[in-house]
């Protein structure tokens, strides 16, 4: 077959694609695939068709033979590493990184996404690299000085990281984006803050896209911090709102999703354990769970200051493994269909798979944290799939968590927790699942409560360590000399810990009765 039979079948498979005839696109990229077996770029394209298909596994392995090939034209290696991080390999992100000739004149644009995609499998040192080449190229680029500011941040340099954002800001006045962050690095004052200048652009950007919800976080922030709450209350109000309605959240799915949660995952299933020897594990997984914003991260960066324990961060490592085997891409951590599906799941394969794509962040020692804390939701299969696994359930006020809940600024996930009666009922939800966890799978789960943890470092790792059965080491009751934190709490990680801390929701107590009211009604 000639070339020219090559470029036949791609212009097929890219107008078939177009038109959205999503199988007569895969046929045409798998007969180029077939003449032509190291076309990245066709690799990628057919991988991206087969997902879209449902056909999971498939696209997985066409990515991963477009891996193989090495590529190193600027197309080829972004929509690769694009690929490689939505399927979550991150091994494999970093191995494409470092065949892509970074290093040679490569675009701003180029290197910063690249720089992004790296930052978010955890490797901020790479990420920051890559950052500086960028701002050799085109120091002037603004996304450029903007996600600079945002690893800063994640390092602990706020005042780098401040800098940073000032710099994309005076290039971009509109980057909304930049604005919040940069509302989040410390507590603003009546002599230092930029509400006047966030009004301003309030009034340039067009309305009701993520701009407005950019910015409407960012003044509920600043203000907060003032004391205007009125005001404060408004722009957060305005935030959810936006928030919600570009990213709906599916109650019927939620509740089919806890629903088949607890008929699967009965006591004989969770202790009906795959067949993995712990003593074969490369290391013991750590879980930490619970409500988003519970404290989660303030535990992690505990556990990692002892010299047995690897902080992995916060992953969808279990839940792409879970997709691998039950041969399905869901949203968010777990959905319906994936529970359904999981009734049919290779457990071994899971835990297997798990263990050998997690390997490289436990650093050769003997424990490695995972602190995704929607992964309350994966107990079940956890337990099933890694009989070895330790599960630590973060555990704070009801009405603080989901107060801390509403007031921040998710990506894609946590739909509920932009409207007052739907975070409600998810607490109330994720509260019955927690019970029912105690209930099939007694002792797996160490409850570990956050205002016990803050007002007694050592009393509560002592605990925790004790259930871990790791060795005491006072290490891991300070945060003192920890790495970079790519969470929401980033900015708190970095003045010790917090005791005391005012019930932030307070001043706010009249707004938030649909929120107390769905709360207290729980039993």
């Amino acid at each position: 077959m000639s070339e020219q039979d090559v470029q036949k079948l791609w212009r097929q498979g890219e107008e078939y694609a177009r038109q959205g005839q999503a199988n007569a696109a895969l046929s045409a990229y798998e007969a180029l695939i077939a003449i032509k077996p190291d076309h990245v770029l066709g690799l990628l394209r057919a991988s991206r068709i087969a997902q879209s298909l449902g056909r999971y596994r498939v696209g997985h392995g066409y990515v991963m033979r477009a891996l193989a090939e090495r590529p190193s034209g600027e197309e080829a290696v972004l929509t690769l590493a694009r690929a490689l991080r939505m399927y979550n390999e991150p091994g494999a992100l970093l191995e494409c990184v470092q065949h892509s000739r970074w290093r040679e004149r490569r675009s701003a644009e180029w290197l910063t996404e690249l720089a992004m995609l790296v930052s978010t499998i955890g490797d901020n040192h790479l990420a920051m690299q890559l950052l500086d080449l960028a701002i050799v190229r085109d120091p002037r680029h603004p996304p450029t000085r903007y996600f600079r500011g945002v690893v800063q941040m994640f390092f602990g340099d706020m005042d780098a990281a401040e800098r940073e954002l000032e710099l994309c800001i005076a290039r971009a006045p509109g980057f909304a984006q930049a604005h919040w962050v940069l509302s989040r690095l410390r507590k603003q004052t009546e002599n230092n803050h930029h509400v006047d200048r966030m009004a301003q652009q309030f009034r340039a950007i067009p309305r009701g896209g993520d701009s407005e919800v950019y910015l409407s976080f960012a003044m509920h922030n600043e203000l907060h911090d003032l004391g205007r709450h009125d005001e404060s209350w408004r722009a957060l109000d305005n935030g959810c709102r936006l928030k919600r309605r570009l990213a709906p959240h599916n109650r019927g799915d939620a509740q089919r999703m806890y629903d088949g949660l607890q008929s699967l995952c009965d006591a004989g299933f969770v202790q009906a354990h795959a067949p993995v020897e712990p003593e074969q594990a490369p290391f013991v997984p750590v879980f930490i769970v619970g409500m988003h914003r519970s404290g989660s991260t303030l535990l992690e960066q505990l556990l990692g200051g002892h010299p047995q324990v690897a902080d992995g961060g916060e992953t969808y490592s279990f839940t792409t493994q879970m997709r691998y085997a039950a041969d399905y891409r869901n949203n968010g951590v777990l959905d319906a269909e994936l529970v359904r599906r999981a009734a049919e799941v290779d457990y071994e394969l899971v835990g297997s798979r798990f263990l050998a794509h997690s390997q490289w962040r436990a650093k050769g020692k003997p424990y490695l944290t995972e602190k995704l804390p929607s992964n309350f939701l994966n107990l079940g299969f956890i337990a099933r799939a890694l009989p070895q696994a330790r599960i630590l359930h973060m555990v704070r006020d009801p009405l603080d968590t989901c107060f801390s809940n509403l007031r921040t600024m998710f990506s894609d996930v946590n739909t509920f927790s932009y409207d007052q009666a739907e975070l409600a009922e998810w607490f109330g939800q994720y509260r019955r699942l927690m019970a029912h966890w105690h209930s099939v799978m007694p002792g797996r789960v160490l409850d570990v409560h956050y205002d016990a943890l803050v007002a007694d470092p050592e009393a509560v790792m002592r605990g925790v360590l004790d259930f871990c059965d790791l060795p005491w080491d006072a290490a891991a009751t300070s945060l003192d000399g920890r790495g970079a934190v790519a969470t929401a709490s980033s900015p708190q990680m970095r003045g010790g810990i917090i005791k005391n801390r005012s019930a932030a929701w307070a001043p706010y107590e009249a707004q938030l009765q649909p929120l107390i009211n769905g709360l207290s009604g729980l039993a």
